[in-house]
């Protein structure tokens, strides 16, 4: 989300977007074609040109874009209904006692990562697992590290670094000199390329745009090389000039699928989720690109594209999956996913698809995901953001079975209102034919809120989710469950801890990062990557970040 200097106006979330009355999909898909891209130098070359970020006396935080007021629902007959499902079986209680801890092994590494400058919030931490190096960006700074020792080959560096000399049009400019956050890390196993991208915009033109996404695809496996660059003027309904708020990408065999949250400008009224497809071989070749975009209605929330994980493809022709929340803007409770199949090689997006599952609330729901997490005093109530999916949504192609894993943050069941929360997670199955829920439960081992989690499935079927912890006596830190394939559906095992709070947060606008990454390792599929924020000291605009890896005991 937008990094901005704190003024008056923009310490308010923006509630007052124009909701639609029924849920017309345009399944249109507009087109355009980027030039052929830029090649800069290498990256480490860059990084030691760019200018260091400069202390700055001021503060600059992201104002939360919540679209959680829009979301009504769908008028009966819109959306294909499978029946019911035997929600009985979810699970909302701590592991069995005679439940072992997270099979494991043990944490192979546990490091700090970069860390606040005091200037910025929140940081946004995600990150990526390559063949020898992790990648972390974190707002506004990335760095490169040895996967192995978890010492530094590069950084922290500018995000925007990796724009250096990039040239030829007003977006290439932005992306230049501008370093506005929201980024993406993601490897392409297969290509055994790194994508790296973020939005920009021209600092005068931060209320009217155009607002582009700057995006970086390596030629080698080597994140500290060189890399192909493009920018997209990012257009609304109509060509109209938009802002891409939210950005989040999906590796697929045909296309860089990226969806966005857009705005009529940074500061402007909702329209409505985006998705585009970026071609993926002529990214890869640096070659001029096709893109092609489907925006839905405004009473549509924030999409997630699915992303690739193991060595087998999708079967030959399959859409990427877009998948979104639905609930009832009065008092966040829903009752279903919604499920579009996104084609960048056949032009087409489908109509959305009802998923049921088990009844939730979202996370803060009188907020609409907005500030009700408590720490302990002195710290201010957190952010939410429970009126979307957090990323990722992780495919696998098991052969006999197609699977997808997907997260958000609810209330805890009887809690009271704007009470603790949790993480809720699904494993998805068929998403190519009649689709539905194979389990799914709400980890709560204990009454503290657990939020801004991420989950992803190893070669075996077991399932790794990382997260964010706090409550009224356990300052903000990083932990994790997990599942092996062999225990009981819808249960994660007991938690671990990465790294415990040391402080909480003050005077920071409430603001808490607005997503994290769970990846897995592509050298034996089987390692679980994490990056999280954490408060080691309580203060202002002093966030940390962790990474760390595990790996359970059945896979080798």
């Amino acid at each position: 989300m937008k990094r901005l200097l704190i003024v008056p106006a923009l310490l308010l979330i923006a509630l007052a977007c124009q909701s639609v009355p029924a849920r017309a999909q345009d399944t249109s898909i507009a087109e355009t074609m980027l030039p052929g891209a830029d090649i800069g130098a290498s990256l480490k070359t860059l990084a030691a040109q760019a200018p260091a970020l400069a202390a700055d006396s001021r503060r600059s935080v992201l104002p939360l874009r919540l679209v959680g007021e829009h979301m009504k629902e769908h008028p009966a007959g819109k959306l294909i209904t499978r029946g019911a499902a035997p929600f009985s079986a979810l699970q909302s209680g701590a592991a069995a006692p005679a439940m072992a801890q997270v099979n494991t092994g043990g944490t192979v590494l546990n490091i700090d990562g970069i860390a606040s400058d005091q200037t910025s919030a929140p940081p946004d931490p995600n990150g990526a697992v390559g063949e020898t190096q992790y990648v972390q960006w974190v707002n506004t700074r990335l760095a490169v590290y040895n996967k192995h020792t978890g010492s530094l080959e590069l950084g922290p560096v500018p995000g925007n670094a990796v724009f250096g000399g990039f040239t030829g049009s007003p977006g290439a400019d932005a992306c230049r000199t501008s370093n506005n956050g929201d980024p993406i890390v993601q490897y392409d196993k297969q290509a055994r390329r790194w994508l790296l991208t973020q939005f920009a915009w021209a600092p005068a033109n931060l209320t009217t745009g155009p607002y582009y996404q700057c995006i970086a695809v390596s030629t080698t496996s080597d994140a500290t090389g060189s890399y192909y660059r493009y920018v997209l003027d990012v257009r609304g309904p109509g060509n109209t000039i938009a802002f891409n708020d939210y950005p989040k990408v999906g590796v697929w065999p045909d296309a860089y699928y990226f969806t966005f949250v857009l705005f009529e400008s940074a500061v402007g009224a909702y329209v409505g989720p985006q998705a585009c497809g970026f071609d993926r071989a002529s990214m890869l070749a640096g070659g001029a690109t096709l893109v092609r975009c489907a925006t839905l209605a405004g009473d549509f929330g924030p999409l997630l594209p699915s992303d690739l994980d193991g060595a087998t493809a999708p079967p030959a022709g399959s859409p990427n999956y877009l998948l979104s929340l639905d609930f009832t803007g009065a008092d966040g409770r829903g009752d279903h996913l919604l499920m579009w199949r996104f084609s960048f090689s056949k032009a087409s997006i489908s109509a959305p698809v009802q998923i049921p599952v088990a009844p939730f609330t979202i996370a803060c729901p009188s907020l609409f995901g907005g500030p009700c997490i408590a720490q302990p005093a002195p710290g201010e109530t957190l952010d939410a953001l429970g009126d979307r999916l957090m990323q990722r949504v992780g495919y696998r192609n098991f052969g006999n079975r197609e699977a997808l894993v997907l997260n958000h943050t609810v209330q805890q069941p009887n809690a009271p209102t704007d009470g603790a929360v949790t993480v809720r997670w699904y494993e998805l199955r068929n998403p190519g034919g009649a689709v539905g829920v194979y389990q799914q439960g709400n980890h709560m081992p204990d009454t503290n809120n657990r939020w801004m989690g991420s989950i992803a499935m190893d070669r075996m079927g077991n399932i790794g989710l990382g997260y964010s912890v706090t409550g009224p006596a356990t300052p903000p830190g990083v932990r994790y469950a997990g599942r092996m394939r062999s225990e009981p559906l819808g249960r994660m095992e007991a938690e671990e801890v990465l790294v415990n709070g040391g402080g909480v947060q003050i005077d920071t606008f409430h603001r808490w990062g607005d997503y994290s990454a769970m990846t897995v390792d592509p050298v034996g599929d089987c390692t679980f990557w994490y990056t999280q924020q954490y408060i080691a000291a309580t203060d202002s605009f002093n966030w940390r970040t962790r990474i760390a890896d595990f790996k359970f005991i059945n896979c080798k």
